[in-house]
């Protein structure tokens, strides 16, 4: 799939995207955000139900599918999107992983936020791979433009887009976060040798840090034997078939026994 500074710089393009001015034009920090532990501003507003959560945005079903979120607090609490802020605020709705017990605790830490996104671009590889629209033998451009939507918008999104069934608000959407994708990919094959954007795979193999993204991934397949991410820029032509509809709600589609599933 991607080196590791092919995931370095989709989680970049991805911030990048879901970047909002915090200061208004006298430096002035602007309602609805506030200053975290590191003095960084978090946005805390009512629109967080479409800005998302975080550095990434990252979503009430993102959260949930990474663990962080129990299961169910979207199905309980969360029909009203109007409702979001209100809910993650709750202490009661997290799982406490990673010592996160709190929306301020979650905000608090860009590290755990970046594994979280990486766990994300993981297991919405291995959805892809599962129903078929790759086969993890394309190159990593091609499977730029497919990983980085489905990591924000699900697995099923964009087969929907792929076979030409997404609904208009969303083709938009979807083609935007292909192109960023594609772009995080040629921006590290330009530059990577002067950037040295992220240390080698070998480096991040046994740490801390790779076995807190290995439970994050866990948590999303379902199934730690599921084979992690294979390693690979071989270019192939590919035909891309859509898998049978089925009545899933379509959010994010992984594994077969995620337990997250319906």
């Amino acid at each position: 799939m991607f080196t590791a500074q092919q995931v370095t710089a989709l989680t970049a393009q991805t911030a990048v995207a879901s970047a909002i001015g915090a200061y208004d034009v006298n430096g002035v920090l602007l309602p609805d955000w506030q200053l975290n532990d590191s003095n960084d501003p978090v946005y805390l507003g009512a629109d967080i139900a479409t800005r998302g959560v975080g550095v990434y945005g990252q979503s009430p079903a993102a959260l949930t599918l990474t663990g962080f979120l129990k299961p169910g607090t979207i199905d309980t609490y969360l029909q009203d999107p109007a409702d979001t802020l209100a809910v993650l605020l709750q202490s009661s709705v997290w799982t406490g992983l990673l010592g996160v017990t709190s929306l301020l605790d979650y905000l608090n830490f860009p590290l755990i936020q970046n594994l979280a996104q990486q766990a994300l671009l993981q297991g919405s590889y291995q959805g892809l791979i599962d129903t078929g629209m790759m086969t993890g033998d394309e190159s990593a451009r091609f499977q730029a433009a497919l990983v980085q939507p489905a990591a924000q918008y699900g697995v099923d999104a964009v087969i929907a887009w792929i076979v030409g069934v997404s609904p208009p608000d969303m083709i938009g959407k979807i083609q935007m976060a292909a192109r960023q994708g594609q772009y995080a990919i040629d921006f590290v094959d330009a530059y990577s040798a002067q950037l040295n954007v992220a240390p080698s795979l070998s480096g991040y193999d046994n740490t801390v840090q790779r076995q807190d993204l290995d439970q994050l991934v866990s948590n999303i397949i379902g199934n730690a034997k599921i084979p992690n991410i294979i390693y690979s820029d071989a270019a192939v032509a590919v035909s891309v078939v859509a898998p049978m509809l089925t009545d899933e709600d379509g959010i994010f589609r992984f594994a077969p026994d995620n337990p997250l599933r319906k």
